[in-house]
């Protein structure tokens, strides 16, 4: 075969699949990057200046942005509501402790005790006592109530204290 009719064939062929549409499933690759394209063009003056290149860019193809990014917060459950404090103390019994002055505190506090024992959840005692001094008191002996130093808050709830006014604090034991 001739060497410029095999040039010629060649050539054909290569136009006639310029022409073509891709074959299916082809990927076609998309452009990543940015493409700048120079262009220099002359115009006919008769000054002797250079010509100014022309500069065009077109971005880069990209694929279209993706659903929004949500998020989601969980909030801890709020703690329970704080039980109601409990009533410890009947009237009846709150009367016959603060009438327990001029006695020794310790005899006194653990008498009180098994008084609130009964009353308490779980038959253990569920309030406790403050100690206040009182030396203007003229009671004989260590660490005796003075005359209406029992203060039991009314109501006495679980957790709370009755307050105990005695002459001496510092020589009392047993509470």
């Amino acid at each position: 075969m001739n060497h410029r009719l095999h040039i010629c064939l060649l050539a054909a062929a290569a136009l006639a699949a310029c022409g073509q549409p891709p074959t299916p499933g082809t990927p076609r690759a998309m452009p990543q990057t940015e493409v700048t394209t120079t262009v220099t063009t002359t115009a006919p003056t008769t000054t002797s200046a250079d010509p100014l290149p022309t500069t065009t860019t077109s971005p880069s193809h990209q694929p279209p942005p993706g659903p929004p990014r949500t998020t989601t917060t969980t909030k801890p459950p709020p703690p329970p509501p704080k039980p109601p404090d409990r009533w410890v103390l009947p009237a009846s019994l709150r009367g016959s402790i603060e009438q327990q002055t001029g006695l020794p505190f310790p005899g006194v506090w653990e008498a009180v005790q098994t008084q609130l024992a009964d009353v308490c959840p779980g038959k253990v005692p569920c309030a406790g006592y403050t100690l206040v001094a009182d030396p203007s008191a003229d009671q004989e002996g260590d660490c005796v109530i003075v005359s209406n130093g029992i203060s039991v808050p009314d109501p006495l709830h679980e957790g709370g204290k009755i307050t105990f006014r005695v002459n001496n604090k510092n020589n009392c034991t047993g509470g």
